[in-house]
């Protein structure tokens, strides 16, 4: 995985603490968070149809997911952990093409958002991001960074922001397009982490049918 949020720092930077109890805690509570927000982002970008607000959904499901992941392979073989990764990596590329076809359609529709609810939602997940990356940094308990933890903020906080300037476009403007370019641009950024997943899997499954050679 890559080295930001996304890809697992916040639940995978410096070094690892996966055999405590507490460092399940602390995985189990982010992953049920970010599983919340984005369930609660995606019933919100339903009501509004901000792009900004599907893209804030998968960010932070693709969160819960890395979580979830790294739950699941505790103690368990690597070639559990290639599987559960590339299926990581096909449903995130999916989810990312779906917002980007959301923008597109968007767009041609010219049918502006909801900018007002939906500028509080962001609002909202905001404030989540910034209490789970404290939660992360009290739970870490050597198992993460203070780097890692930037990292997972300003992973989340960045294209959060970014969504709430497109939203006031919107406003400005009464076009939509301000919010669709700024939501299919957060979904792209997740691109790199999806090829890292899909890599990293690969590169696993081949090394471990390699192995049986080796001997």
């Amino acid at each position: 995985m890559d080295g930001g949020c996304g890809g697992g720092a916040c639940g995978g930077g410096g070094r690892q603490g996966s055999g405590s109890a507490d460092f399940r805690r602390t995985l189990r509570t982010a992953m049920l968070v970010s599983a919340a927000l984005g369930a609660f982002l995606l019933i919100v970008a339903a009501r509004t149809q901000a792009v900004a607000l599907w893209a804030s959904a998968v960010l932070a499901l693709n969160h819960a997911a890395t979580h979830g992941v790294m739950l699941a392979t505790m103690g368990r073989s690597s070639d559990a952990r290639a599987r559960l990764s590339l299926l990581h990596g096909v449903g995130l590329a999916a989810a990312v093409l779906c917002v980007v076809v959301v923008a597109g359609r968007t767009v041609a529709g010219f049918e502006p958002p909801d900018a007002p609810v939906a500028s509080l939602a962001l609002l909202a997940a905001m404030g989540v991001s910034l209490s789970m990356a404290t939660v992360l940094f009290a739970g870490r308990r050597g198992a993460l960074s203070l780097r890692s933890i930037w990292l997972c903020a300003r992973g989340d906080l960045l294209p959060q922001t970014a969504g709430l300037v497109g939203l006031a476009g919107v406003w400005l403007l009464v076009d939509p397009w301000p919010d669709a370019v700024v939501g299919a641009l957060a979904a792209a950024g997740l691109c790199p982490t999806a090829w890292t997943l899909f890599r990293a899997a690969i590169g696993q499954t081949a090394s471990s049918l390699q192995t049986p050679h080796r001997r």
